[in-house]
């Protein structure tokens, strides 16, 4: 193991500790959010004082440098879609623990400078990848929900709600993530915001194509009037529609993305079984410079093969 490479593995560690310690635990933040609500003088000073404000890090450094780059609001954006209670600077110190875990597996065992590096890369991807799963999968439940609400909505219309009423109501009897955004958008309402801007809120928030009907016909009828009961009935069933045409593709594809999932990981998994039944087994490989030449190789044409495949088995509809 090189120099530079125990001095960088080092300093991410030291970092990383320190940003973990220096955290305030769950306790100390709900302190400090009674406190900052008991003290009105603070909340007359700032002309936001109703506004939602988000801490990025709580390292104070960290956190102004986050929020002048868009990084910072993105991240956090995806961390609120994928339901995750991390901080944008936790999510740092994660990525970074798990760099420097991947570093010093990556260093220990490969014992080349440029692809031992390669499983730090992999586990630093890994907090990134987990959110974006839970995301995934909340955009997915999402969808399944919305058609329900959406019938909810024009029963209520028709028993004489009012259209923001209707919002309370699918927010009480909706589950997560549904209801749990409905209840925002609730929110946001009663405190004054336009039902436009509301309604734009939520589909920042969820940006999935299925929202994007509801919001467009709710946002149409509004300005140009007409049966909004009757337009939600319509919108529904083109989105049970589009609903169970996603079910059957996505059952006609699992032979096509089961078979890339296990051609991508046979190879890592075929290393590391041979190289713990066998240590030094792949030695060679790293050691030799077109053994070098052949992992570089390989590692491409699997990652073009994955996207082919991805492409493949991806219907539009």
């Amino acid at each position: 193991m090189s120099m530079i490479s125990v001095f960088l593995i080092v300093l991410v560690a030291v970092f990383a500790t320190l940003a973990y310690f220096t955290e305030p635990t769950e306790e100390d933040k709900r302190l400090r959010e009674r406190l900052v609500g008991l003290d009105r003088r603070l909340l007359e000073s700032h002309e936001d004082g109703i506004m939602r404000r988000v801490t990025f890090s709580s390292i104070p450094s960290f956190d102004q440098f986050l929020r002048s780059h868009k990084l910072g609001p993105r991240l956090q954006l995806m961390l609120e879609q994928a339901k995750l209670s991390w901080t944008v600077g936790r999510f740092f110190f994660y990525s970074a623990l798990m760099v420097a875990v991947g570093a010093v597996a990556g260093n220990w065992w490969i014992k080349t400078t440029i692809v031992a590096w390669l499983p730090a890369v992999a586990l630093g991807c890994a907090p990134l990848l987990m959110a974006l799963y839970q995301r995934a999968a909340r955009f997915r439940r999402f969808n399944v929900q919305l058609p329900d609400a959406i019938d909810l909505i024009s029963r209520a219309l028709r028993a004489g709600h009012a259209l923001p009423a209707t919002l309370i109501l699918v927010a009480d009897e909706m589950t997560d993530p549904l209801g749990t955004e409905f209840r925002r958008t609730a929110d946001e309402l009663n405190y004054g915001l336009p039902f436009r801007e509301a309604l734009l809120n939520l589909n920042r928030r969820f940006p999935v194509r299925d929202l994007q009907f509801m919001v467009s016909a709710i946002l149409v009828q509004k300005e140009t009037g007409g049966n909004l009961a009757e337009l939600l009935d319509k919108t529904a069933t083109v989105l049970r529609s589009r609903l169970q045409l996603q079910q059957k593709v996505k059952v006609h594809t699992a032979q096509g993305r089961m078979t890339g999932a296990i051609l991508f990981a046979l190879p890592f998994l075929c290393f590391l079984l041979l190289n713990i039944v066998k240590p030094g087994y792949g030695d060679p490989l790293f050691e030799n410079e077109v053994g070098r030449k052949m992992i570089y190789g390989t590692l491409a044409s699997m990652t073009v093969g994955a996207v082919v495949i991805q492409r493949i088995v991806r219907v539009k509809y």
